[in-house]
C-alpha cells in the first residue's frame, strides 16, 4: 500500500531574506503594515525605509480625483521600487490610475492583514495584484447614455440650465445624471471630472464619452472657457 503522509501546519512563516521592503505610512497605519508584513515573515527597518527598497508600500487614498502625473509623481519618488498602493477605497478607475501611474499592486485599508503580504510577494516575483471587485471594472465605466450626454456637454462648457434645454430635461434631472457620474468617475466636481476625462495620459475620454482623439481638442477649449457652472463645481 502507498504511504500516507500526515499533512503538516507551517509553524513559521517563511522568511523573505532578500526582500526590502520600505513603508511610506505612518501613525496606526504604519504599525498595522509592519505588523501584517512581519507577521509573514518580511523584516521591516525600524524607521520603515530601506536603504535600497525593492518594494515600497505607499498609502494614497485613490477614491480622490488625481491627474495621472501627479498621481505618478506621488507615488514614485525617484524610487526605482515596485509600488504597492493602500487604498482606503477606491473603485475600478482608482486603481487603473493607480497601476497606470506605476503601481504594481493596489491592497484596499479593509483587507490590509490577509491581502498586504501575499500583494507584496507577487510584485516581489514580478506579478500585479488586483483585487477582483476592482478589477472587473477597470477598463470599462458604467455611465448610462444619458450620464454620457450630459458629461459631454458639461465639459463642453454648458450650463446645467443649457443642458437641460438641449436635452429636454429638468435641471433636477440633469443635476441627478452629472451627480451619478461623478460618484462613478471619483470625481467631486465638475472641474475634477473634466480634468479627468481630458488628461491626455489617463486614457478616460473614449472611455466616458466614446469620442476619437479628434475631440480632445474642441472638448479642452470649450472646457477652458467662462461657462463653467458653478451649481456643481
Amino acid at each position: 500500500m502507498p504511504q500516507v503522509l500526515p499533512l503538516l501546519r507551517r509553524s513559521s512563516p517563511v522568511a523573505a531574506p532578500n526582500l526590502a521592503v520600505e513603508v511610506k505610512a505612518t501613525g496606526g497605519l504604519g504599525r498595522r503594515i509592519v505588523a501584517a508584513l512581519e507577521a509573514d515573515g518580511m523584516s521591516v527597518p525600524d524607521n520603515g525605509a530601506s536603504p535600497t527598497p525593492t518594494i515600497r508600500v505607499v498609502y494614497e487614498d485613490l477614491g480622490r480625483p488625481v491627474s495621472l502625473g501627479r498621481l505618478r509623481a506621488k507615488l514614485r519618488q525617484g524610487t526605482a521600487a515596485r509600488i504597492v498602493v493602500i487604498s482606503p477605497d477606491c473603485g475600478p478607475l482608482g486603481a487603473r490610475r493607480a497601476i497606470r501611474a506605476g503601481a504594481a499592486s493596489v491592497v484596499l485599508e479593509a483587507e490590509l492583514e490577509d491581502a498586504l503580504a501575499p500583494a507584496v510577494r507577487a510584485v516581489a516575483v514580478g506579478l500585479s495584484a488586483i483585487p477582483v471587485l476592482l478589477r472587473s471594472g477597470a477598463d470599462r465605466l458604467a455611465l448610462s447614455h444619458r450620464e454620457r450626454e450630459v458629461l459631454r456637454l458639461a465639459i463642453a462648457g454648458n450650463t446645467n440650465s443649457e443642458i437641460a434645454a438641449i436635452m429636454f430635461l429638468a435641471e433636477s434631472t440633469v443635476k441627478s445624471h452629472l451627480s451619478s457620474a461623478y460618484r462613478k468617475l471619483g470625481a467631486g466636481s465638475r472641474k475634477d471630472a473634466a480634468s479627468l476625462i481630458l488628461d491626455p495620459d489617463g486614457g478616460l475620454l473614449e472611455m466616458v464619452l466614446g469620442t476619437g482623439p479628434s475631440s480632445v481638442t474642441d472638448a479642452s477649449v470649450a472646457a477652458s472657457g467662462p461657462g463653467a457652472d458653478p451649481a456643481l463645481a
